[in-house]
């Protein structure tokens, strides 16, 4: 997952711990089942190929959730809140809302981890063109 660029410069196992890590704290004030949160966290975008590609169809972000579940199904057993995670992480991308408080929380820590992964590209690349900014 290094090796696929996700969001800007940010490559996919990047993005997805840092979902795992706020869907952690996050299931902890929730008293969620954290174990169920983390793999369907780190699971979420398991699909293994790089949605930049232009030999792949449209709508990735429609679609992808159905791919990670099924890569994720073929090497790990998963439970429905697991599955849940996995599949509807996009919501409401995709049409069904999360069945879970679990998969509530992974939804949200991908989202915000989103929001980060680009703000973070567009923090530095406003620090880059600034003159007299060290890093």
């Amino acid at each position: 997952m290094r090796f696929f660029r996700h969001h800007g410069n940010i490559d996919c196992r990047r993005h997805t711990l840092l979902v795992a890590e706020r869907a952690y704290v996050f299931s902890c004030r929730w008293h969620a089942d954290t174990l169920a949160v983390l793999r369907g966290a780190l699971l979420h975008d398991f699909y293994l190929y790089d949605w930049h590609s232009r030999d792949l169809p449209p709508f990735h972000g429609f679609r992808h959730p159905y791919r990670a579940l099924r890569e994720a199904e073929m090497r790990f057993q998963l439970n429905s809140i697991e599955r849940d995670c996995i599949k509807n992480h996009m919501f409401p991308l995709t049409p069904f809302p999360p069945k879970y408080k679990e998969s509530w929380i992974v939804n949200w820590a991908d989202k915000s981890s989103t929001v980060s992964d680009y703000a973070g590209m567009f923090k530095l690349a406003t620090m880059e063109a600034e003159p007299g900014l060290e890093l």
